[in-house]
């Protein structure tokens, strides 16, 4: 793991379920915001499920990686507090995809690229052309090895 809350590490090899309830963690967390706390995520999972499902030790254990054979209903009401499918936890192929989906919206989250997506809102199809040309081209002045 990065540790930074930058960036998403890529889970091409295989990822523990303590890392990816870090890296969701790290996705809902706002920028420059606190984590949400344990007690916050196992009160907000009880309150969807209108009873007690899961207590802010267990979710700290599971994260810590002390815990790491979770029962099913603990995976579905974990995922359904990250919005990602249960078989994230468990199926690694889905992480994969559901951590590239992940990796946009931590891009997104960050203010420079919010913001001009935003001024970029109600410009001309041809101007949106020509923006995304010139983001290619700064990319290949940067970055003149690598593709895009």
């Amino acid at each position: 793991m990065t540790g930074d809350g930058d960036a998403v590490e890529g889970s091409a090899t295989r990822s523990s379920l303590a890392d990816k309830i870090d890296r969701l963690i790290r996705i809902v967390t706002p920028e420059g915001g606190p984590a949400p706390s344990y007690n916050e995520i196992a009160r907000a999972i009880d309150e969807a499920a209108g009873e007690r499902v899961i207590s802010p030790s267990y979710i700290w254990k599971l994260h810590k990686g002390e815990a790491d054979n979770p029962r099913l209903n603990h995976l579905e009401a974990l995922a359904g507090y990250f919005a990602v499918p249960t078989e994230y936890f468990f199926n690694d192929a889905v992480a994969d995809r559901v951590d590239e989906q992940l990796r946009l919206l931590q891009i997104l989250k960050g203010g420079p690229i919010r913001s001009l997506a935003l001024r970029a809102n109600d410009l001309s199809p041809e101007s949106l052309r020509m923006l995304g040309d010139m983001i290619n081209r700064l990319r290949d002045l940067e970055h003149p090895d690598t593709k895009h």
